[in-house]
């Protein structure tokens, strides 16, 4: 069994965390999903408490590490003494991804290389670090996966669920949260999201398809 890691901190983006949380969390008999804090209560930016699971360190064993937002959230773990030192990752051996503001914590962390995008809010400060911020919702780099936008969320997870256990597998992950009416449209989108995301690398470009 997969163990999935979600990594939160004070003043973290709602969504961000909820929507992976309850994604991955309808399966329980391919992975495990666990939410890790520097503390045992984080606060989102909303100020809804979340009791956390475990501490950071537990993202050093996990098959699976992802990282939320914050625009508030992000620059005061960056600044924590604690936060980043608490982590060593190897994407050798793990999927790390990140939605909007996240990315700048795996850039802080020597994850990103080349290509990333972000926040659309965010992109300059990303472009200033010497990366290629791209205007688009998923870019993945090897087992390294940067999400631009909160609803990019579903790429991030359908990206993490495909790259394990295949097409199949990411469709029945997303089914239950799309809206109804849309499900074959959204799941070309999804479809059409990951293969742009994987693309960069080598140039190759995709269009919309229909199942």
């Amino acid at each position: 069994m997969k163990k999935i890691v979600l990594v939160a901190f004070d003043q973290f983006t709602d969504i961000d965390l909820f929507l992976m949380w309850d994604i991955l969390g309808r399966n329980t008999e391919d992975w495990h999903v666990r939410i890790l804090g520097s503390s045992s209560i984080v606060r989102s930016a909303h100020g809804l408490p979340v009791s956390v699971h475990g501490p950071l360190c537990e993202a050093n064993s996990a098959d699976a590490v992802l990282f939320v937002s914050g625009k508030e959230g992000i620059p005061a773990a960056l600044a924590a003494p604690d936060f980043l030192p608490s982590f060593e990752l190897d994407s050798k051996r793990q999927r790390i991804g990140s939605i909007c503001a996240g990315a700048f914590i795996l850039e802080r962390l020597g994850l990103l290389s080349g290509q990333a995008t972000t926040h659309p809010d965010a992109r300059s400060s990303l472009q200033a670090l010497g990366l290629e911020s791209l205007n688009q919702p998923l870019v993945c780099q090897g087992n390294v996966a940067t999400a631009g936008g909160c609803l990019s969320a579903l790429y991030l997870v359908g990206w993490l669920v495909e790259s394990w256990f295949g097409v199949d597998k990411r469709r029945a992950t997303l089914l239950p949260v799309l809206p109804a009416g849309q499900q074959e449209l959204y799941d070309a989108l999804i479809g059409l999201s990951i293969r742009q995301g994987m693309s960069n690398e080598r140039g190759v470009p995709v269009r919309l398809e229909s199942r």
